[in-house]
């Protein structure tokens, strides 16, 4: 049986579909992952079969609606889901032509929530087995601690469970696009709201977070499984370039500051708030360059630029991560059990950013439209408190327990042993 792995998003949606391959394959499954051209190479480092859509993402993300939509200088969701929707509705057409390719080039698929309507009504049309891939937390529930999108964060109250109804609604609102091309031309009736609601409660569906990080709410039912973080497991030795081994033996543990995919205007103006924050505090640092291009000419010996350098060998050498709460980077700095500061710019990572200050892990999120040098001094001060290290530390020796790709790799077996679900309608 071969399994396709939809992989349609950013590095945070591809790297951890990379480690749910990768357990895939060794426990004898025939595994290919998809995704945009760009990640052609990376997968192929990993081994991995590659089944590119027809487009990149570097090319829209450098675009003026990616900047506009990733560049996280609002503070508006209306503003957010608006960009997003014309984001995915530029991509609808030549991303179904890309889904209807794929259906006949597996038995099995693992979707993401940008491809899971779409692919769940060719998945059932073939009568072939659908998993669900969540790696946020935006099944609604009443419980703050465990919803994206809370009014009350701190407490368990029936307006966050209506919220995150109002906010699954505008996302389904949002993605739904793709779904929709694929539905006319198979002739299929076009999908309600409450219809999506039913497919996406019978599917089998893997939240790829740490319990420790979000408590499993009652209201997600046995159908969804918290499997832990999925980790690409590193099986040979990395070995730093000489500037970065010889830089992080030459002083204490820098500060990182990396800002992912996330674009930015003016990304000397982000270097500049770094540089001035660790001189006040006399640090040192590194600094990632990132899509978002994070340069600048006249930066001081005590920071060092790198690009692309691996999360899981860099962050156990660091004092403190610096970076925009994908569910990916947070991930990786809390099993590191490094201090972190959230700069969040959209979607999930405001969240990430409150669930590391509430754990103690880290300091309060300081959104990209309000990052500046005092804001950012202070923020770097309150993560270097020995309070929150000592909890970075014990959290993160706690989720290098878990095992979340082999909990995802048995779900799948046992949804896969089951009869796939078929329509024609």
């Amino acid at each position: 049986m071969r399994i396709l792995l939809l992989a349609m998003g950013s590095r945070g949606d591809v790297q951890p579909m990379l480690a749910l391959g990768e357990r895939l394959r060794r426990e004898g499954w025939a595994v290919a992952v998809a995704a945009a051209a760009d990640f052609g190479p990376l997968v192929a480092r990993h081994g991995l079969d590659f089944e590119p859509f027809s487009f990149g993402i570097m090319e829209g993300v450098r675009s003026e609606l990616g900047q506009k939509w990733l560049g996280g200088t609002s503070t508006s969701p209306q503003r957010e889901a608006y960009l997003m929707r014309k984001v995915v509705r530029y991509l609808a057409e030549p991303l179904a032509d890309d889904l209807v390719r794929l259906a006949d080039k597996a038995d099995a698929f693992v979707s993401g929530p940008l491809t899971f309507e779409a692919m769940e009504v060719l998945a059932r049309r073939a009568g072939k087995h659908h998993v669900f891939a969540m790696f946020q937390p935006t099944w609604p529930t009443a419980q703050g601690a465990s919803a994206t999108f809370a009014l009350r964060p701190r407490a368990t109250s029936m307006l966050n469970r209506l919220w995150g109804w109002a906010a699954a609604y505008a996302a389904w609102d949002v993605v739904r696009s793709t779904g929709g091309v694929v539905r006319r031309r198979l002739g299929v009736v076009q999908e309600s709201f409450r219809e999506y609601v039913g497919a996406a409660k019978a599917v089998p569906t893997l939240l790829a977070v740490s319990p420790r990080i979000v408590p499993p709410a009652p209201e997600w039912g046995p159908n969804l499984v918290a499997t832990g973080f999925w980790f690409v497991e590193r099986t040979t030795p990395w070995e730093a370039p000489p500037d970065l081994a010889s830089f992080l033996a030459s002083g204490s543990p820098p500060v990182y500051l990396g800002l992912g995919s996330m674009a930015t205007a003016d990304p000397g103006e982000v270097v500049r708030h770094f540089a001035t924050a660790l001189e006040r505090l006399g640090l040192r640092g590194v600094l990632d360059a990132g899509w978002g291009r994070l340069r600048a000419k006249d930066l001081p010996d005590t920071v060092l630029p790198i690009d692309g350098v691996p999360h899981d060998v860099l962050f156990p050498q660091l004092s403190v991560v610096i970076h925009h709460g994908g569910a990916g980077t947070t991930a990786a700095a809390l099993r590191a059990g490094v201090p972190q500061v959230v700069v969040p710019h959209i979607a999930d990572q405001p969240y990430w950013g409150r669930r590391v200050h509430e754990l103690g892990v880290g300091a309060e999120p300081i959104h990209r439209k309000h990052l500046a040098a005092d804001r950012l001094t202070a923020a770097i001060r309150s993560a270097l408190d020995p309070e929150v290290a000592r909890a970075a530390t014990v959290l993160g020796e706690g989720i290098r327990t878990e095992d979340g790709v082999g909990n995802a790799a048995a779900a799948i077996r046992a949804a896969l042993a089951k009869p796939a679900q078929r329509h024609t309608a």
